[in-house]
């Protein structure tokens, strides 16, 4: 038996030695503050991502007791100290943007537990009596020494929306000297428009917007957004469903598809889908996608459509020197392959109404009522007048030089 208690006493011993080194390897923030920017906020989970002033660009998760966490500085003063907030009330007087000191210690995966929470700055003043319930004042006071608030040290960027990514939480917008930037995202960064909140998800393609960034990014092609407002909203728009702001864009042809009339235009930064259909010389003649060769430099006055993603060509121009060689003479005769959407039938109009599944434009298409048109499955055929509206065909068809579109083959892609 007394040799079972030495046993006993020296495994005891070994513990208590592995549990103080393992608190002397885990790093603490009692000592060494966390400070920075809180950049997300999960109200459900109490939890928050702050990004690090001394390590630009590091998020940290941080994870708070619904219970015990202390809030200060988010009040006014009793007795001449701060106010002191608790729990999960104290967690709902955290803001976007707000500059905080957090002390905790650290736990796996470098996610920290906040014992107390310190504001030190934000761009509207906290309320004077903030939301949460008051403490006694312990030994720890709010930090006295306070950097500039974000009121300081905000800026803003303002563009248009030219491409959304949900997934990864980021928006591509042009600004007004039609420099591209993305804008970094949150789950719950506010958006505005009209007095009224949103949330990013709201966001259009087309949408004007002015963006509050941080001014340490306002040289960078990538910027996190505090704050987004809409400036004008794209459903405001009275351009029949183009994007409708006529630009210009420049840069050198990358490829060109003949079939669909689009060209492909590299402006330095991304390459931009041209629709070439409607577009013409400076003298007034016809171009098209397949007068265009990989390597002409090229300016285009048009504008975007409603979702961004193609650029509708309305006047092309070759800056002297820059076409690459010779050509032969430009012709205005095409053959064009697209999917397209019955818009009027044979039976209400001389010709076959469809619109372009690709630009939704709507187009007219020369047919004759006995043409046959293949069904889906391949060994049946019909005739174009006995298509109906929201019928979905495969059209290959003819271009004469004044656009009409003269049809060539027709599939029925729904029947």
């Amino acid at each position: 038996m007394t040799r079972n208690l030495r046993i006993s006493a020296v495994f005891a011993i070994l513990i208590l030695s592995a549990l103080s080194t393992f608190a002397q390897t885990s790093p603490s923030y009692g000592t060494n503050a966390l400070v920075g920017t809180v950049v997300d906020i999960d109200q459900g989970n109490g939890q928050l991502q702050i990004e690090s002033d001394s390590d630009r660009g590091t998020r940290i998760s941080v994870e708070t007791d619904s219970v015990s966490t202390q809030y200060r500085g988010f009040g006014t003063m009793i007795g001449g100290k701060p106010e002191i907030f608790t729990g999960s009330k104290g967690f709902s007087n955290l803001r976007l943007g707000d500059r905080v000191e957090v002390r905790g210690t650290s736990r796996a995966n470098g996610i920290v537990q906040a014992d107390t929470v310190s504001l030190l700055g934000r761009q509207v003043a906290a309320s004077p009596t903030g939301v949460g319930q008051t403490r006694t004042q312990t030994t720890v006071s709010t930090p006295t020494e306070r950097q500039p608030t974000s009121a300081a040290t905000t800026s803003s960027v303002e563009g248009t929306i030219r491409q959304l990514n949900a997934d990864e939480n980021r928006i591509l917008i042009q600004t007004p000297q039609r420099r591209m930037m993305t804008v970094r995202t949150f789950r719950n960064t506010p958006v505005t428009y009209r007095n009224r909140t949103y949330e990013v998800s709201n966001l259009e393609v087309g949408d004007q917007i002015r963006v509050e960034i941080d001014p340490r990014d306002a040289q960078l092609d990538q910027v996190t957004a505090r704050r987004i407002e809409v400036t004008r909203s794209v459903q405001d728009s009275d351009t029949g469903g183009t994007g409708g702001v006529v630009t210009t864009l420049e840069g050198t042809i990358t490829r060109t598809e003949p079939g669909l009339d689009y060209g492909y235009v590299d402006d330095g930064r991304v390459e931009v889908r041209v629709d070439m259909s409607a577009a013409e010389g400076a003298n007034g003649d016809r171009v098209r996608a397949r007068d265009l060769r990989a390597g002409d430099r090229i300016e285009i006055t048009g504008s975007y459509n409603r979702t961004g993603d193609i650029f509708l060509a309305s006047t092309v121009r070759f800056p002297s020197g820059s076409r690459i060689d010779v050509r032969e003479p430009i012709t205005s005769y095409s053959i064009v392959t697209f999917t397209a959407t019955v818009t009027e039938t044979l039976a209400d109009a001389a010709t076959l109404g469809i619109r372009d599944r690709d630009t939704n434009r709507v187009l007219r298409l020369w047919v004759s009522d006995d043409f046959l048109v293949r069904l889906k499955s391949g060994n049946t055929t019909t005739t174009a007048n006995q298509l109906r509206e929201n019928d979905t065909i495969l059209v290959k068809a003819f271009r004469d030089p004044d656009g009409n579109l003269i049809a060539q083959t027709i599939r029925l892609r729904n029947r």
